[in-house]
C-alpha cells in the first residue's frame, strides 16, 4: 500500500497541472469581442492589412524549405523562414476575430504544419530562424489552444518544449549572441523563449517551463539596463535594425508583465524614440528618416509603428501618438502579410483614447546625445529641407560608455553593423534625397558580399590618402569592439550644437576617427544652417604632414562638374549645387557606386560619389562649401556664390539671390579675430543678410562682435551661444538664441523688441539699442543640460535639447539574413550587430559629454572571447 500511494504521488507531482485558459498573454477571451468591434471602427486601418494579407495565404500550405504552395494553382512563394514564424502570429490574430472559419483552418493548418517538424533550428545556427519560429509558434498556440484536440496540443507543446530547452541551452552554453545586449538577435531570442514559457504556463510542468522564463527574464533586465543608457531614442546600427527587434522584444515584455506581474517594459531607448523619429521623418515619407546610417536594408512601411503606439500608451505619450498618425497618413497601406506581425501588437497596444499631437509644433532642431546627431529642419510640410550631421562613436555614446566603464551588466557591444562613416551629413528636400549616402549592406566579414559599404568612401565624409577612418573594410579580429585596440580612442563627437529661428550651426569632431599614423591633428567640420535654406560646410583639416585629403558628398543620379560647382542629379527633377569656394583651385572625380541594398534606396541600384581635392598635397586644408538645393528647370538661375574674400577663399562666402545677399564669416576658433570682404568678426561665425544694400538680419555664433564697413552690428561682452537679430531695419527686431550679457545692436528704427515671443525692454544709444542682462530674459526652451525638456535653441556639448514603402508581395523588410543573393525570396543576413579636442584647439566644453546622469564606474570586464563566428554572419 506504502509503494501504491508512493507511485501515485510521484505520478502526480511529475503530471503536467491543468491547462491554464487561452488566451492569456495579450488578451483573454472574453475580451475578444471587444477587439472584434475595434476591428470594425477604430482599429479598422489596422486590421484590414492584416486581414488582406491573411486571406491571401488561404488554400496555402508550408514547408520547412519556406516554400509556400497554393493548392489549387500550384503557386508557389519562397519566403525567409524567418517569416513563416512571423506569418503564423498574424494568421492566429486574424482567426481570433475574424467570422470566417477558412482563417482559423488556415492557421491551424499553419500551426501544426510547423510543430510537425519538430526541430525549428533549420538552418542549425540556434538563431533567428529557431526564434521567430518558437516565438511564432508559442503566440499562435496560446491564441488558438481553444481550437485544438488534445493530441494536436499536445504536438505543438513538444515542439515548443524542444526548441525552448534547445535555445536555452544556447544561450546558457555561451553562444555569441547571449550576452550582446546592445544587439537585436539577443532580444529576439529570448524573447521566444520568454513566450513559449508563458504560453505553456501551467501545462508543462514548471521544473522545465520555469528556467525558460528565469533566463528570458533575466535577460530582459539587462536588457532594460542598456537601453535605458539610450536618451536619445537613436540606434547604433540603424532605425531599420532596432525596430526589427522591438517587433519581437516589446510583445514579450508585454506578455511578461500581464502574465507574472513583472514589469521589465519601462526603457528609456522606447520613451525616447517617438521624438528621435519625428525629429528625422521625412516629410513625404514619414516612414523614413534623413539618418540612414549603418547597415541600410530599406525601412519598412510597418516596423516603426508598434513601438510608437507601445510608447504612446505605456507613456501616455501624445507625440508617439501624434508620429504614429502622421506615420499612418503619408504612407501607403502594406498587407504583405509576412512582415505584418508587428501590427498584430500595433492593434493591441493601441489606444485610440490617446491625444495625438501635431508633431509639426515641434522645435525645428534636435539633437541626439547617445548617437551625437544633429538634425536641422526648414519646416515640418511637403518640400520642406532636413539637414543631419552624425559623429557617434560605434554604439553610439550610450554603447561606447557602457563598455569603457565596465559597468552592469558585463557583456559584449557588437558593432558589426556600424559603418566608418563618421563626421558625415545627409540632406534630403523637396521630396528628393539631395545628399544621400551609398546606402548598403557590408558586415565586416572576408566572406561578406562585397563591395564593402561599411568604408568610409560610400558616405558623405572625408577620406586621406584614399584610407577611410578606424574600423573600415573587413575587421578580422570579431564583431566585438573590445577586441581592438583603438576603440577607445576613436570617439567622434558634436561639441557645439544650436539653433536660432532662422540659422541652425553644429560642429563634428572627427580628429580621432583616423588611424594615429596620419598624424591627423584635427577636423572640425562646421554645419551652418543658412536661412533654413541652404548649408554651408566649413571643414579645417590639419595633419603633421602632408597628405591628400578627399571630401565625399553623394548624389542619387549622377552628377557634373560646372566650373567651381558640383550639378548633382536627386529625384523628381531635383538638383544639389554644391558650390566649392575653398579650396580655390581642386579636382573632383565621379564614381558610381553599387553597395548590396542600394537599390531600396534608389532603384536605379547605383549612387554617384563625388570627390573632391585640392591639386596638391598639403598637410593642411580647409573645404568651403554651400550646398544649394534648386529645382533643375531653375539651375541656371541658381543663386550665386562667391568666396567673400579671393585672397582668403576659406574666410566665408556671399550667397546672393535676387536682391538678397547674405554674407557668412568664420574664424577656426572662437577667441579669434578676422576681416575679410569688409566684415570684421570676433568669434566663431557671423552672418548677415541684406536687402539691397540695408541689412535686415544677423547672427552671431560663439562671439563678441560682428561688423560690416559701416557700423556694429552685434556686439557685447560676454561671448554668445547662437544670438540672431531679425529685423534691423524695421520697428520690430526679433531676437532668437540664447546669449548671458547685454547686447548692443544695431536697429536705427525700432521701437519693440521681441526676443523668443516675449516682449523686453531696452534702452538707445544712437542708431544702436542695448538690452538689460539677459538672463531672466523668458524662453520657451530648456537650456540646462539636466533639462529633461525638449530641444534648447542652442546647447553647448552632449545634451539632449529636444524604406521605401513595401509594395504587396515585394519580399521581406526584415534585416537580412546572409548566405544568400540581396534580392532572392532570403536576403543576405547581417551580423549581430570621440571626443578629442583636435590636438587641444577645441575649446567647447568636453566635460558635457557624459551621458544624462552619472554612470556608475566598475572593474573592468576581463578580456573576452572572440565574438566573430567563422564564416558565418549575423543578423
Amino acid at each position: 500500500m506504502r509503494h501504491s500511494i508512493t507511485l501515485w504521488l510521484v505520478l502526480f507531482v511529475s503530471l503536467p497541472a491543468l491547462a491554464g485558459p487561452h488566451p492569456s498573454l495579450f488578451f483573454e477571451a472574453s475580451q475578444v469581442e471587444a477587439l472584434r468591434q475595434k476591428a470594425q471602427s477604430t482599429h479598422q486601418g489596422i486590421y484590414q492589412p492584416l486581414l488582406k494579407g491573411t486571406t491571401s495565404y488561404l488554400d496555402s500550405t508550408v514547408a520547412s524549405s519556406g516554400l509556400v504552395t497554393w493548392k489549387a494553382t500550384g503557386k508557389t512563394l519562397q519566403l525567409d523562414r524567418r517569416e513563416v514564424g512571423n506569418l503564423l502570429v498574424v494568421f492566429a490574430f486574424v482567426a481570433q476575430l475574424s467570422t470566417d472559419s477558412r482563417h482559423l483552418d488556415l492557421a491551424k493548418s499553419w500551426l501544426l504544419t510547423v510543430s510537425s517538424w519538430g526541430n525549428l533550428d533549420l538552418d542549425g545556427s540556434h538563431d533567428l530562424i529557431q526564434a521567430h519560429l518558437l516565438g511564432g509558434v508559442a503566440v499562435a498556440y496560446d491564441l488558438l489552444a481553444p481550437k485544438l484536440t488534445s493530441t494536436e496540443a499536445s504536438r505543438v507543446r513538444t515542439t515548443l518544449q524542444q526548441n525552448a530547452n534547445a535555445l536555452t541551452q544556447t544561450s546558457k552554453g555561451g553562444e555569441w549572441w547571449a550576452d550582446e545586449y546592445l544587439q537585436n538577435h539577443n532580444w529576439v531570442n529570448h524573447a521566444a523563449i520568454g513566450l513559449a514559457a508563458l504560453a505553456t504556463r501551467g501545462e508543462l510542468p514548471s521544473t522545465t517551463t520555469q528556467p525558460w522564463l528565469d533566463l528570458a527574464t533575466s535577460n530582459a533586465r539587462k536588457v532594460k539596463q542598456v537601453m535605458d543608457l539610450v536618451t536619445d531614442g537613436l540606434w547604433h546600427e540603424g532605425y531599420s535594425y532596432v525596430t526589427y527587434g522591438l517587433s519581437w522584444y516589446l510583445p514579450f515584455v508585454s506578455a511578461l508583465k500581464r502574465v507574472t506581474g513583472t514589469d521589465v517594459g519601462d526603457l528609456g531607448l522606447v520613451k525616447a524614440m517617438p521624438r528621435a523619429m519625428a525629429a528625422t521623418y521625412l516629410p513625404e515619407r514619414p516612414s523614413q528618416s534623413v539618418l540612414i546610417h549603418g547597415d541600410f536594408y530599406g525601412f519598412s512601411p510597418d516596423l516603426g509603428l508598434m513601438p510608437l503606439r507601445y510608447a504612446a500608451t505605456r507613456y501616455r505619450d501624445s507625440v508617439a501618438q501624434g508620429m504614429a498618425d502622421t506615420w499612418i497618413r503619408g504612407t501607403p497601406s502594406n498587407s504583405w502579410a509576412p512582415e505584418l506581425n508587428p501590427r498584430v501588437f500595433e492593434f493591441l497596444f493601441y489606444d485610440e483614447t490617446l491625444r495625438s499631437t501635431d508633431v509639426r509644433t515641434l522645435p525645428l532642431d534636435w539633437f541626439g546625445d547617445s548617437q551625437q546627431a544633429a538634425v536641422f529642419r526648414s519646416g515640418w510640410d511637403k518640400g520642406s529641407l532636413l539637414f543631419a550631421l552624425k559623429n557617434g562613436p560605434y554604439g553610439g555614446m550610450a554603447g561606447w560608455q557602457w563598455l569603457k566603464s565596465g559597468m552592469e551588466p558585463r557583456g559584449v557591444l557588437n558593432f558589426a553593423h556600424n559603418h566608418a562613416d563618421d563626421n558625415g551629413f545627409y540632406l534630403y528636400g523637396n521630396g528628393s534625397w539631395l545628399a544621400p549616402e551609398a546606402a548598403g549592406y557590408y558586415i565586416g566579414h572576408a566572406n561578406s558580399p562585397g563591395p564593402a559599404a561599411n568604408q568610409t568612401v560610400f558616405h558623405n565624409s572625408l577620406t586621406i590618402d584614399g584610407v577611410g577612418q578606424l574600423g573600415e573594410g573587413v575587421r578580422d579580429k570579431s564583431d566585438s569592439a573590445a577586441a581592438y585596440s583603438w576603440y577607445f580612442d576613436r570617439k567622434g563627437g558634436i561639441p557645439f550644437f544650436g539653433s536660432s529661428d532662422h540659422f541652425g550651426y553644429a560642429i563634428g569632431d572627427g580628429t580621432t576617427l583616423y588611424a594615429s599614423t596620419l598624424g591627423l591633428r584635427r577636423w572640425d567640420r562646421h554645419a551652418l544652417f543658412l536661412d533654413r535654406k541652404w548649408v554651408v560646410l566649413r571643414d579645417v583639416v590639419q595633419a603633421s604632414k602632408s597628405h591628400v585629403y578627399r571630401w565625399s558628398c553623394h548624389f542619387m543620379n549622377g552628377a557634373t562638374r560646372e566650373g567651381s560647382w558640383l550639378h548633382g542629379r536627386g529625384e523628381n527633377s531635383q538638383a544639389l549645387g554644391v558650390a566649392v569656394v575653398a579650396p580655390a583651385s581642386f579636382d573632383v572625380s565621379f564614381t558610381e557606386q553599387k553597395p548590396v541594398n542600394i537599390q531600396k534606396l534608389n532603384s536605379a541600384g547605383l549612387v554617384v560619389n563625388a570627390e573632391v581635392k585640392p591639386t596638391a598635397a598639403s598637410a593642411n586644408v580647409t573645404f568651403l562649401t554651400a550646398l544649394v538645393p534648386t529645382p533643375e528647370s531653375t539651375w541656371a538661375s541658381r543663386p550665386t556664390v562667391k568666396a567673400l574674400d579671393t585672397s582668403v577663399p576659406e574666410a566665408g562666402l556671399k550667397v546672393t539671390e535676387g536682391t538678397s545677399s547674405v554674407y557668412a564669416l568664420f574664424n577656426d576658433l572662437p577667441e579669434q579675430k578676422r576681416a575679410a570682404g569688409g566684415f570684421q568678426l570676433v568669434g566663431l561665425a557671423g552672418v548677415v543678410r541684406y536687402e539691397g544694400t540695408t541689412p535686415t538680419r544677423a547672427v552671431l555664433i560663439r562671439g563678441t562682435s560682428l561688423s560690416d564697413a559701416s557700423h556694429t552690428l552685434i556686439s557685447q561682452t560676454e561671448p554668445t551661444r547662437v544670438l540672431e537679430t531679425d529685423g534691423l531695419a524695421s520697428d520690430t527686431v526679433r531676437l532668437s538664441g540664447i546669449a548671458t550679457g547685454s547686447p548692443r545692436i544695431h536697429a536705427p528704427l525700432a521701437t519693440r523688441v521681441v526676443w523668443n515671443g516675449v516682449e523686453v525692454p531696452f534702452r538707445r544709444e544712437g542708431d544702436a539699442i542695448v538690452l538689460g542682462e539677459t538672463a531672466n530674459v523668458p524662453t520657451t526652451e530648456p537650456t540646462s543640460p539636466d533639462s529633461s525638456e525638449a530641444t534648447p535653441p542652442i546647447v553647448v556639448g552632449p545634451e539632449s535639447p529636444i524604406g521605401t514603402p513595401t509594395s504587396e508581395g515585394s519580399g521581406s523588410a526584415m534585416p537580412p539574413l546572409e548566405g544568400r543573393e540581396p534580392d532572392a525570396p532570403g536576403l543576405p543576413r547581417p551580423a549581430g550587430l570621440s571626443c578629442a579636442s583636435g590636438g587641444g584647439q577645441l575649446v567647447f566644453g568636453w566635460g558635457l559629454l557624459a551621458l544624462s546622469g552619472a554612470l556608475a564606474l566598475g572593474r573592468r570586464r576581463p578580456s573576452r572571447r572572440s565574438s566573430h563566428v567563422s564564416d558565418t554572419n549575423r543578423l
